[in-house]
């Protein structure tokens, strides 16, 4: 008996066990703490690889043993474990991981750090201010957002790319533009123009030392790391995004001046640059030749609405895809971006392919690439490149004069004149740049313990631009082929080991080291033929053999490095750390090659102090402090060698020169960084930071002029000294907030005073010669002109100040002027800066049930910029016959007027004096977004719909100039303008579907 009792026991025990190791189905809801179900949560069965996700409800279902474990996460939630325990519904409630919640920042190899606990000085622009932006650069998005970071765009031209400084110019002779990484790769600016923005989740910008010096001889001028999107575990999603819109000039304020036919005439003829009877027969001669209007009267034209038109269109494209399960990632996108400029010709189309993925093989191993194609191609128009009236100096085209025929037809010669149609000419003048762009990276890291990493970088940067240049025969007759290719490729490898470690519960530590070779190469071809003689034959070889030119050069640098860094904190209240970076450089000789950069930073936060930490008004109260050095080696492959170079042949054969004396003494130019910022929360509403920074820049990489005896005209050197003082500030409010609404408003501001402490051979002063810029010890960066004083009231003649004898000094004495002009005589200091000191902007974003609006501006103060193309406009008798602007009416006729211009019956030139240097300060309005998100309420019960959205955005909407300022466009980064394209206005509408 007691047998069969046993044998009955052990048979129902086996009965259960294989119960409960037969799968039932379990089923439930994913809600977070406010009861609102979640999607995308991902359940997956402990111990395989089976799982899951919630739909748009929450709910779930999955086969599983009944006795297994399933586990729910979702990034930015905390994970929870739940033992099945034969139950078939299991409904779980996530709670908001605030670790993972809290933003985190790129800090250079290694980890990311979470902005809490950062020292360094770090700004992050988000994919919010990035994306679904009318513009073809994403580096444009920067433009007001960062502190210190001064973005400029030139020009109107589509694909034009942006000049970027961070606190100030770094360098009199090398460049000062930052340092460009893409996910942990540096790559050109042009890659990151090249990339669409949509596929950016992320743009840091790495200002002081304890930020930028583990880059070491590349961080100069700061840094700019750009992070792609990824996909998350058990978020799957289809995301298509179109846009359409139109591109028209930003500001026609200085076209608008121009005088109408009525006006020019009139003028001539009152202050007897023309006689009577010239205007009187040259009516009869427009008449006669049927140059004139429908009812004969003469035209009115405004060459500005044909020169640059408005209403061109432009539209983006985008599909990704995304998404991942517990052990790998995936983001893969495809983009078309197609854009007309208002000048004739213009173009900038781009096309972008995306791969980026990620794997974790084993609990040990894991690795991803990032992938980039792209193709780029662009058209400029020549003649807005230069100062030609076919383009950039169109306006000076007669209004009587009309690009039309009495019939209406735009012949190809336009009527009464030799200029050339510009359609026509663009038409027949094909300029055509590519470019073919590969970003490869691929990364392997391995955890062979807990908290050490072992990791290792490849990356692959090249650009093959082509350019193809055609101007057909039939446009006189004989025609020209040119082709080039530019090449430019970088290869890079980093290894990093990074291990961290924490004991007695206060106590981290975390040290990097790592090593990092770097190899440029760039090679050039061109070629070029005349004398085709068929629009149909432009070939090279069509041409006369005569005429064949043909050029090629190549050059190659190497940098290697070798890092590190440790980082310490402290009970999350003091955290400190420092690196170190040598670099060796191909560019120098090799007695001068290494280089050696370091930096330390420590962190204070206040608010984890006890008497502080229970202070419920206060959430955050941070103090920081760091110095550390940068170097620059941003010159030329061969600047330090002796090189000879091919002249023009002689007697069939090649000749040789001497190109460049070489400085085998040339050697790294050093920077040093103090900053020392503090930075608040109150009442969870309002934000606070303030940074000083001193920047201090030694050895500068300068052409020095040298006599011509020596054969040379100048030779690089290391020499001078420059300094960069200023402040950041940045403000944020949040003005309401609560569960389906927000509005809040952020402010940043920058002043920076530079000034130059040194300069090459003892010079106190060196004049760049025909810029109106000069280098003065002391002083900032300044413009060195005749300065102007006016016109005499009683003569109506030009006067300018007679300079003291020290011309350094800005002197304006009323008693001394003189109407002889002598530009040798009257150059003096006009103390006027060649840079703008105050930089900022600010920005208001806001929601309320789907609503959204969101209106970024940025302004600049105390910029300056010699209007080269008011030269042109306001001097009527050196550019007789040519339109002129109707602001040269307010002029000198009798005693006692106080006007700005001259007697012009006396014919008087206008000359290059301060009269043309304009206050350039500018507010813009450079993004105005409205959006509509559909609620998920109307869209909770359809299996395929995600989330919809609608947007209205427009870009450089509104600008406000200062009062005085008469010029074409004040965000010209130059010191002069140069008649190109004006900065364009974009209005788009675009629609957003996530599936």
């Amino acid at each position: 008996m007691r047998k069969v009792k046993f044998f009955l026991t052990v048979l129902s025990l086996f009965a259960v066990s294989f119960a409960w190791a037969q799968n039932i189905t379990v089923k439930g809801t994913v809600t977070d703490q406010s009861g609102e179900p979640i999607i995308g949560v991902y359940v997956l069965l402990q111990g395989s690889t089976a799982g899951t996700s919630t739909d748009v409800d929450g709910n779930y279902a999955i086969s599983a043993p009944a006795n297994g474990t399933l586990v729910f996460s979702l990034v930015g939630m905390k994970d929870v474990v739940m033992p099945i325990n034969g139950k078939g519904e299991i409904n779980v409630v996530l709670e908001e991981d605030s670790e993972m919640l809290e933003d985190v920042i790129v800090v250079g190899y290694g980890s990311a750090r979470k902005v809490g606990t950062t020292v360094g000085s770090i700004t992050k622009v988000s994919s919010k201010s990035i994306e679904a932006r009318p513009q073809s650069s994403a580096l444009e998005s920067l433009q007001g957002q960062v502190p210190g970071l001064q973005v400029y765009t030139s020009a109107g031209d589509p694909g034009t790319q942006q000049s970027i400084r961070l606190h100030g110019i770094g360098s009199l002779g090398a460049s000062s533009s930052p340092l460009y990484i893409l996910d942990g790769v540096a790559v050109d600016a042009r890659t990151i123009l090249a990339m669409n923005p949509n596929d950016i989740e992320s743009m840091n910008v790495l200002k002081d030392a304890s930020a930028t010096s583990i880059y070491g001889s590349r961080a100069a001028n700061g840094v700019i790391y750009v992070t792609s999107k990824r996909g998350s575990t058990g978020n799957a999603q289809i995301k298509v995004r179109g846009q359409y819109g139109v591109s028209s000039m930003a500001d026609k304020s200085f076209h608008n001046a121009m005088m109408s036919t009525d006006q020019l005439l009139s003028f001539w003829e009152e202050t007897g640059m023309r006689s009577a009877a010239y205007i009187e027969n040259l009516k009869n001669t427009l008449k006669k030749n049927g140059i004139t209007q429908a009812d004969g009267s003469l035209h009115n034209f405004r060459w500005i609405d044909y020169m640059q038109k408005d209403d061109r269109p432009s539209w983006q494209a985008d599909l990704s895809i995304s998404g991942g399960t517990k052990n790998s990632t995936y983001y893969v996108s495809a983009g078309a971006y197609d854009e007309e400029g208002t000048a004739p010709g213009t173009y900038f189309k781009r096309y972008t392919l995306r791969s980026n993925t990620d794997s974790r093989v084993t609990n040990w191993f894991r690795f991803g690439t990032n992938i980039q194609l792209t193709l780029d191609k662009r058209q400029t128009n020549p003649n807005y490149a230069t100062n030609a009236t076919g383009g950039g100096l169109s306006f000076l085209r007669a209004p009587y004069y009309s690009p039309y025929d009495k019939d209406g037809n735009e012949p190809d010669i336009i009527p009464g004149t030799s200029w050339a149609n510009p359609y026509y000419y663009m038409d027949t003048h094909k300029d055509e740049y590519k470019r073919y762009g590969i970003n490869v990276n691929a990364y392997a890291e391995i955890q062979p313990i807990q908290n050490l990493k072992i990791k290792s970088v490849a990356g692959i940067d090249e650009g093959l631009v082509r350019n193809s240049w055609i101007y057909d025969a039939s446009y006189n007759g004989s025609g020209t082929r040119g082709e080039s290719t530019e090449e430019s490729l970088g290869l890079s490898i980093t290894n990093t080991i990074e291990y961290a470690m924490k004991f007695n519960e206060k106590h981290n530590v975390t040290v990097l080291a790592g090593q990092e070779g770097l190899q440029n190469t760039y090679d050039y071809y061109y070629a070029q033929s005349k004398g085709q003689t068929d629009d149909r034959l432009m070939h090279l070889n069509n041409g006369l053999q005569s005429t064949y030119k043909m050029s090629s050069e190549d050059s190659e640098s190497q940098f290697l490095s070798f890092f590190g860094r440790a980082d310490y904190s402290f009970d999350n209240r003091i955290f400190v750390d420092a690196s170190v970076r040598n670099d060796a450089s191909s560019r120098f000789s090799k007695n001068h090659k290494n280089a050696t950069f370091w930096a330390v930073g420590a962190m204070w936060n206040l608010k984890n102090e006890q008497f502080l930490k229970n202070t419920s008004w206060l959430n955050a109260l941070q103090f920081k402090v760091s110095y550390g050095t940068q170097g620059n080696a941003s010159i030329g492959n061969y600047s330090s060698l002796a090189t000879v170079g091919e002249t023009t042949k002689y007697n069939q054969s090649a000749g040789w020169v001497l190109a460049n004396a070489g400085n085998p003494d040339l050697t790294w130019e050093t920077q040093s960084k103090l900053t020392i910022a503090a930075s608040a929360r109150v009442f969870d509403r309002l934000s606070i930071s303030l940074e000083y920074y001193k920047r201090i820049t030694e050895d500068m990489l300068m052409d020095v002029p040298i006599p011509y005896t020596t054969g040379y005209d100048e030779i690089m050197k290391n020499t001078g000294t420059l300094e960069n003082n200023g402040v950041d500030i940045t403000l944020g409010y949040d003005i309401l907030k609560g569960k389906d609404y927000y509005l809040g408003f952020n402010f940043n501001f920058n002043y920076n005073s530079e000034k130059i402490t040194k300069l090459f051979d003892g010079r106190q002063r060196w004049e760049i010669a025909n810029t109106g810029v000069a280098y003065i010890v002391g002083k900032p960066i300044m413009f060195y002109y005749p300065i102007f004083a006016g016109i005499n009231p009683e003569n109506g003649k030009q006067q300018w100040y007679v300079p003291s004898d020290d011309i350094d000094v800005t002197t304006k004495d009323p008693n001394n002027v003189t109407t002889k002009f002598s530009s040798a005589a009257l150059t003096q200091n006009t103390g006027i800066r060649r840079y703008a000191p105050v930089s900022g902007g600010f920005n208001i974003n806001g929601n309320w049930r789907g609503f959204g609006i969101s209106a970024d501006f940025s302004y600049v103060l105390g910029k300056n910029l010699i209007s080269n193309d008011r030269y042109f406009s306001e001097n009527p008798v050196n550019f007789i016959g040519y339109n002129t602007s109707s602001n040269i009416l307010d002029y000198w006729k009798q005693p006692g007027d106080v006007v700005e211009y001259p007697d012009w019956s006396q014919y008087p030139s206008m000359q290059f004096d301060t009269h043309l240097v304009e206050k350039a300060s500018f507010m813009r309005l450079k993004n105005l977004t409205f959006s509509y998100t559909l609620p998920s309420k109307y869209i909770k019960n359809s299996n395929v719909l995600k989330g919809a959205k609608v947007y209205l955005t427009g870009r450089n909407l509104w600008t406000v100039k200062d009062k005085s300022f008469k010029g074409t466009d004040p965000e010209v980064d130059s010191n002069l303008t140069m008649g190109r394209v004006v900065n364009s206005r974009q209005i788009q509408v675009g629609v957003e579907v996530t599936f």
